[in-house]
Protein backbone atom coordinates (compact mmCIF):
# COMPACT_ATOMS: atom_id res chain seq x y z
CA UNK A 1 0.00 0.00 0.00
CA UNK A 2 1.04 3.37 -0.79
CA UNK A 3 2.53 6.05 1.85
CA UNK A 4 -0.48 8.66 2.17
CA UNK A 5 2.29 11.22 2.86
CA UNK A 6 2.68 11.94 -0.82
CA UNK A 7 1.97 15.48 -2.63
CA UNK A 8 0.33 15.93 -6.25
CA UNK A 9 1.59 19.38 -7.65
CA UNK A 10 -1.37 20.26 -10.35
CA UNK A 11 -4.46 19.71 -9.18
CA UNK A 12 -6.62 20.50 -12.23
CA UNK A 13 -4.55 18.00 -14.70
CA UNK A 14 -6.22 15.01 -15.95
CA UNK A 15 -3.79 12.96 -13.58
CA UNK A 16 -4.40 14.01 -10.75
CA UNK A 17 -7.94 12.84 -10.26
CA UNK A 18 -6.53 9.01 -10.16
CA UNK A 19 -4.58 9.16 -7.20
CA UNK A 20 -5.59 8.54 -3.86
CA UNK A 21 -8.37 10.97 -2.32
CA UNK A 22 -5.88 10.79 0.38
CA UNK A 23 -2.94 12.31 -0.83
CA UNK A 24 -2.31 15.98 -0.62
CA UNK A 25 -2.94 17.88 -3.65
CA UNK A 26 -1.77 21.79 -4.27
CA UNK A 27 -2.50 24.38 -7.68
CA UNK A 28 1.30 24.38 -9.45
CA UNK A 29 0.75 28.05 -8.31
CA UNK A 30 1.90 27.53 -5.37
CA UNK A 31 3.17 29.94 -2.54
CA UNK A 32 6.09 28.00 -1.30
CA UNK A 33 6.93 26.93 1.48
CA UNK A 34 3.22 27.57 3.02
CA UNK A 35 1.52 25.80 0.11
CA UNK A 36 2.85 22.62 2.15
CA UNK A 37 1.83 20.26 4.84
CA UNK A 38 5.38 17.98 5.35
CA UNK A 39 8.68 18.72 5.11
CA UNK A 40 9.19 15.78 3.68
CA UNK A 41 7.01 13.31 1.34
CA UNK A 42 7.67 9.86 0.20
CA UNK A 43 6.81 10.48 -3.37
CA UNK A 44 6.44 14.15 -5.17
CA UNK A 45 4.37 14.09 -8.53
CA UNK A 46 4.99 16.93 -11.15
CA UNK A 47 1.48 16.51 -13.12
CA UNK A 48 1.07 19.75 -14.29
CA UNK A 49 2.36 21.04 -17.99
CA UNK A 50 1.12 23.34 -20.49
CA UNK A 51 -0.28 20.87 -23.69
CA UNK A 52 -2.23 23.13 -25.80
CA UNK A 53 -0.53 22.22 -29.10
CA UNK A 54 -2.96 23.91 -30.92
CA UNK A 55 -1.74 27.38 -29.82
CA UNK A 56 0.98 29.64 -32.35
CA UNK A 57 3.37 31.42 -31.68
CA UNK A 58 3.63 29.61 -27.60
CA UNK A 59 7.60 29.02 -27.66
CA UNK A 60 7.84 30.90 -24.72
CA UNK A 61 5.06 29.70 -22.90
CA UNK A 62 5.75 25.87 -23.25
CA UNK A 63 9.47 26.71 -22.05
CA UNK A 64 8.47 29.01 -19.00
CA UNK A 65 6.01 26.05 -17.69
CA UNK A 66 7.31 22.44 -19.00
CA UNK A 67 11.37 23.54 -18.30
CA UNK A 68 11.50 26.60 -16.33
CA UNK A 69 8.98 26.30 -13.62
CA UNK A 70 9.01 22.22 -13.77
CA UNK A 71 12.84 22.65 -12.53
CA UNK A 72 12.71 25.24 -9.84
CA UNK A 73 9.43 22.98 -8.18
CA UNK A 74 11.97 20.10 -8.84
CA UNK A 75 15.00 21.63 -7.05
CA UNK A 76 12.80 22.63 -4.49
CA UNK A 77 11.04 19.42 -3.84
CA UNK A 78 14.33 16.85 -4.63
CA UNK A 79 15.83 17.28 -1.10
CA UNK A 80 11.96 16.84 0.92
CA UNK A 81 11.01 13.56 -0.65
CA UNK A 82 11.94 9.81 -1.31
CA UNK A 83 11.32 10.49 -4.99
CA UNK A 84 10.06 12.59 -7.56
CA UNK A 85 8.11 11.81 -10.59
CA UNK A 86 8.01 14.25 -13.44
CA UNK A 87 6.47 13.46 -16.90
CA UNK A 88 7.86 14.06 -19.89
CA UNK A 89 6.12 12.49 -23.45
CA UNK A 90 6.55 9.53 -25.45
CA UNK A 91 5.74 12.29 -28.48
CA UNK A 92 9.88 12.47 -28.32
CA UNK A 93 9.69 9.14 -30.52
CA UNK A 94 6.64 10.22 -32.81
CA UNK A 95 8.73 10.01 -35.63
CA UNK A 96 9.86 6.35 -35.14
CA UNK A 97 8.44 3.52 -37.01
CA UNK A 98 7.32 0.37 -35.03
CA UNK A 99 8.33 -0.35 -31.25
CA UNK A 100 9.87 1.96 -29.07
CA UNK A 101 11.97 1.54 -25.83
CA UNK A 102 13.30 4.16 -23.20
CA UNK A 103 17.01 3.74 -24.60
CA UNK A 104 16.16 4.65 -28.00
CA UNK A 105 17.44 8.22 -29.29
CA UNK A 106 14.71 10.72 -29.31
CA UNK A 107 13.22 10.93 -33.12
CA UNK A 108 10.05 13.50 -33.68
CA UNK A 109 8.67 15.94 -35.50
CA UNK A 110 9.09 19.27 -33.95
CA UNK A 111 6.35 20.93 -31.78
CA UNK A 112 7.21 23.98 -29.14
CA UNK A 113 5.73 21.09 -26.94
CA UNK A 114 7.95 18.81 -27.62
CA UNK A 115 10.73 20.67 -28.03
CA UNK A 116 10.06 22.06 -24.29
CA UNK A 117 9.78 18.13 -23.30
CA UNK A 118 12.87 17.36 -24.58
CA UNK A 119 14.44 20.23 -22.81
CA UNK A 120 13.39 19.57 -19.59
CA UNK A 121 14.54 16.22 -20.19
CA UNK A 122 18.11 16.92 -21.22
CA UNK A 123 18.55 19.47 -18.50
CA UNK A 124 17.53 16.28 -15.97
CA UNK A 125 19.37 13.78 -17.09
CA UNK A 126 22.92 16.10 -17.27
CA UNK A 127 21.73 16.63 -13.62
CA UNK A 128 21.24 13.29 -13.12
CA UNK A 129 24.70 12.79 -14.28
CA UNK A 130 26.22 14.86 -12.45
CA UNK A 131 24.88 13.48 -8.97
CA UNK A 132 21.99 16.02 -8.30
CA UNK A 133 18.47 14.93 -8.63
CA UNK A 134 19.40 11.72 -8.57
CA UNK A 135 15.59 10.85 -7.04
CA UNK A 136 14.08 12.11 -9.70
CA UNK A 137 12.03 9.83 -12.52
CA UNK A 138 11.05 10.68 -15.88
CA UNK A 139 7.92 9.13 -16.82
CA UNK A 140 7.12 9.34 -20.81
CA UNK A 141 3.35 8.55 -21.22
CA UNK A 142 2.09 7.57 -24.63
CA UNK A 143 -1.71 9.27 -25.68
CA UNK A 144 -4.06 9.60 -22.37
CA UNK A 145 -7.53 10.72 -22.32
CA UNK A 146 -10.64 11.14 -20.23
CA UNK A 147 -13.41 13.26 -19.36
CA UNK A 148 -11.17 15.69 -17.41
CA UNK A 149 -9.26 16.63 -20.76
CA UNK A 150 -9.40 19.95 -21.40
CA UNK A 151 -11.13 22.06 -24.30
CA UNK A 152 -9.49 22.34 -27.58
CA UNK A 153 -8.31 18.42 -27.95
CA UNK A 154 -9.86 15.96 -29.92
CA UNK A 155 -11.21 13.72 -27.12
CA UNK A 156 -12.66 16.71 -24.87
CA UNK A 157 -14.73 17.58 -27.99
CA UNK A 158 -16.13 13.61 -28.03
CA UNK A 159 -16.44 13.64 -24.18
CA UNK A 160 -18.62 16.77 -24.61
CA UNK A 161 -20.54 14.98 -27.68
CA UNK A 162 -21.37 11.72 -25.55
CA UNK A 163 -22.37 13.66 -22.37
CA UNK A 164 -24.22 16.38 -23.90
CA UNK A 165 -25.26 14.53 -27.11
CA UNK A 166 -24.26 17.33 -28.95
CA UNK A 167 -23.35 16.56 -32.99
CA UNK A 168 -19.73 17.73 -33.66
CA UNK A 169 -17.14 17.51 -36.66
CA UNK A 170 -13.86 16.27 -36.29
CA UNK A 171 -10.90 15.13 -38.62
CA UNK A 172 -9.57 11.50 -39.77
CA UNK A 173 -9.31 9.56 -37.09
CA UNK A 174 -8.85 6.53 -39.10
CA UNK A 175 -5.16 5.63 -37.76
CA UNK A 176 -3.57 3.40 -35.03
CA UNK A 177 -2.23 5.19 -31.78
CA UNK A 178 -0.73 3.05 -28.40
CA UNK A 179 -3.52 4.76 -26.11
CA UNK A 180 -3.84 4.12 -21.92
CA UNK A 181 -5.99 6.06 -19.77
CA UNK A 182 -5.13 8.11 -16.73
CA UNK A 183 -5.97 5.84 -14.48
CA UNK A 184 -3.06 3.66 -16.01
CA UNK A 185 -0.67 5.84 -15.67
CA UNK A 186 -1.52 7.09 -12.14
CA UNK A 187 -0.91 3.06 -11.10
CA UNK A 188 2.73 3.35 -12.75
CA UNK A 189 3.44 6.30 -11.26
CA UNK A 190 2.73 4.74 -8.03
CA UNK A 191 5.12 2.03 -8.64
CA UNK A 192 7.65 3.76 -10.74
CA UNK A 193 11.08 3.08 -9.75
CA UNK A 194 13.36 4.16 -12.73
CA UNK A 195 12.77 6.33 -16.27
CA UNK A 196 9.84 4.21 -18.53
CA UNK A 197 8.02 4.68 -21.11
CA UNK A 198 4.39 4.18 -20.20
CA UNK A 199 2.14 2.72 -23.01
CA UNK A 200 0.15 -0.49 -23.03
CA UNK A 201 2.37 -1.88 -25.72
CA UNK A 202 -0.22 -2.48 -28.23
CA UNK A 203 -1.97 -0.44 -30.67
CA UNK A 204 -5.57 0.49 -30.98
CA UNK A 205 -7.42 2.00 -33.99
CA UNK A 206 -8.30 5.19 -32.65
CA UNK A 207 -11.79 5.32 -34.75
CA UNK A 208 -13.12 2.19 -33.65
CA UNK A 209 -12.14 3.41 -30.17
CA UNK A 210 -14.97 6.35 -30.38
CA UNK A 211 -17.48 4.74 -32.50
CA UNK A 212 -17.17 2.04 -29.53
CA UNK A 213 -17.42 4.81 -26.59
CA UNK A 214 -20.51 6.40 -28.37
CA UNK A 215 -22.11 3.00 -28.24
CA UNK A 216 -21.21 2.09 -24.85
CA UNK A 217 -23.21 4.84 -24.23
CA UNK A 218 -26.44 4.08 -26.47
CA UNK A 219 -25.58 6.45 -28.94
CA UNK A 220 -24.95 6.05 -32.44
CA UNK A 221 -21.49 7.55 -33.78
CA UNK A 222 -23.02 8.51 -37.15
CA UNK A 223 -25.87 10.42 -35.52
CA UNK A 224 -23.36 12.38 -33.62
CA UNK A 225 -20.37 12.86 -35.64
CA UNK A 226 -19.51 13.91 -39.29
CA UNK A 227 -15.92 13.22 -40.18
CA UNK A 228 -14.39 16.46 -41.98
CA UNK A 229 -10.88 15.57 -43.14
CA UNK A 230 -10.20 19.31 -43.24
CA UNK A 231 -9.46 19.17 -39.67
CA UNK A 232 -6.39 16.94 -39.74
CA UNK A 233 -3.60 17.75 -38.01
CA UNK A 234 -0.45 19.00 -40.16
CA UNK A 235 1.79 17.05 -38.33
CA UNK A 236 1.21 13.88 -39.15
CA UNK A 237 3.07 10.89 -36.91
CA UNK A 238 4.25 7.65 -37.43
CA UNK A 239 2.78 4.33 -36.05
CA UNK A 240 4.83 3.80 -32.69
CA UNK A 241 3.83 2.03 -29.50
CA UNK A 242 5.82 0.82 -26.45
CA UNK A 243 8.21 -2.04 -27.05
CA UNK A 244 6.50 -5.27 -24.93
CA UNK A 245 6.04 -8.64 -25.46
CA UNK A 246 2.98 -8.74 -22.87
CA UNK A 247 -0.31 -6.60 -23.19
CA UNK A 248 0.36 -4.00 -20.33
CA UNK A 249 -3.20 -2.48 -20.54
CA UNK A 250 -6.09 -4.00 -22.83
CA UNK A 251 -8.35 -2.21 -25.21
CA UNK A 252 -10.87 -3.53 -22.47
CA UNK A 253 -9.75 -1.79 -19.81
CA UNK A 254 -9.04 1.54 -22.07
CA UNK A 255 -12.58 1.24 -23.00
CA UNK A 256 -14.27 0.33 -19.47
CA UNK A 257 -11.87 2.87 -17.67
CA UNK A 258 -13.57 5.42 -20.67
CA UNK A 259 -17.02 4.28 -19.70
CA UNK A 260 -16.94 4.87 -16.11
CA UNK A 261 -15.22 8.12 -16.52
CA UNK A 262 -18.32 9.40 -18.82
CA UNK A 263 -21.11 7.91 -17.38
CA UNK A 264 -19.90 9.32 -13.85
CA UNK A 265 -19.44 12.83 -15.30
CA UNK A 266 -23.57 12.49 -16.52
CA UNK A 267 -24.22 11.60 -13.44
Amino acid sequence: MQNINSLVIGNTSQLSYYFPEEYEKISSRINLPLSIKSDFYERVFLCFAEQRTFLKDSSELFFNTNVQSTIELIKFFSPKCKKLIVYGTAELWNNCEGPIDINMPFKYNSTDYILSKERMTISLNTARFYDTFKNVIILHPVNFNSTYRKEGFLFSKIFDSIINKKPIAIGDTYFYRDLVHPKYVVERSLLAEKDEIVGSARLIFVNDFIRDLYKGMDLDYDDYVTENFDYNLSNVRKIYYLKNKHCLYSYKNLLNDTLIDIKNARL
